[in-house]
């Protein structure tokens, strides 16, 4: 595979239907990477706990999500992005246990993907989720 970055950004607001579009990116980076069914299926699982997750706690057009895709040499990362007044990142609460209910659990993701990483700017909070491919060195990225 080249060492060219390829993405895809999404902005999602107005329901959890509109989830599917950020799993069908994810699918396809992951078919691309050649990953195989369980770690494709696992991805896209995870994307779609943490989208849920934000999307359940934004408001109107000001609390659309950003979902981007990365594909790199090494690794897939999906960062998803969205505003937040108050409150950790993006399911720190719910990863943390912390939070009653929430579905993006850590033990959750933690199974579907190698490393999570969170970083607030502003009034905006971000999750990452990366998925190294086969055969990867795992680097601090």
């Amino acid at each position: 595979m080249s060492n060219e970055l390829k993405s895809a950004q999404l902005k999602i607001s107005g329901g959890p239907e509109l989830i599917t579009a950020a799993c069908a990116a994810v699918e396809h980076f992951a078919e691309e990477a050649g990953l195989d069914d369980a770690a494709q299926e696992n991805l896209m699982a995870a994307c779609e706990q943490v989208c849920g997750e934000a999307l359940r706690n934004a408001e109107g057009e000001s609390g659309a999500l950003e979902v981007i895709v990365e594909q790199h040499a090494d690794r897939i990362e999906i960062a998803v992005a969205h505003p937040s007044l108050t409150g950790p990142a993006v399911g720190l609460d719910t990863f943390l246990g912390s939070a009653g209910g929430g579905e993006a659990s850590g033990i959750s993701l933690m199974g579907r993907v190698d490393r999570v990483r969170y970083d607030t700017a502003g009034t905006g909070s971000r999750m990452v989720l990366v998925k190294y491919l086969p055969g990867a060195k795992k680097q601090a990225n």
